[in-house]
């Protein structure tokens, strides 16, 4: 997700940089969330929510931790988060 869009993020934390992509982790409590995405891959490594694609229209995914998702930039989502949620990302 991009930092500053149209969702409620607790907490991001940069760790560095690898080849020019930002590495980090990010976390966000529970609710619904729409956004507008970065390109970005990322693993769960806590929590449970529904990513729905509205553009493009996708079929929406379940996430949990081991969950690996790789988005595009300027895809619209709803995230539907139901456990407080924490992302390791590459973007």
């Amino acid at each position: 997700m991009k930092s500053g869009e149209n969702y409620s993020s607790d907490h991001e934390a940069v760790l560095g940089q690898w080849r020019g992509a930002e590495v980090g982790v990010w976390t966000c409590e529970p609710g619904e969330y729409p956004d507008t995405e970065a390109d970005e891959v990322f693993v769960v490594l806590e929590g449970s929510a529904t990513v729905q694609f509205i553009e493009p229209a996708l079929p929406a995914i379940e996430i949990a931790p081991g969950s690996v998702v790789r988005l595009e930039e300027g895809m619209q989502t709803v995230w539907t988060v139901r456990e407080a949620l924490r992302k390791g990302y590459l973007s």
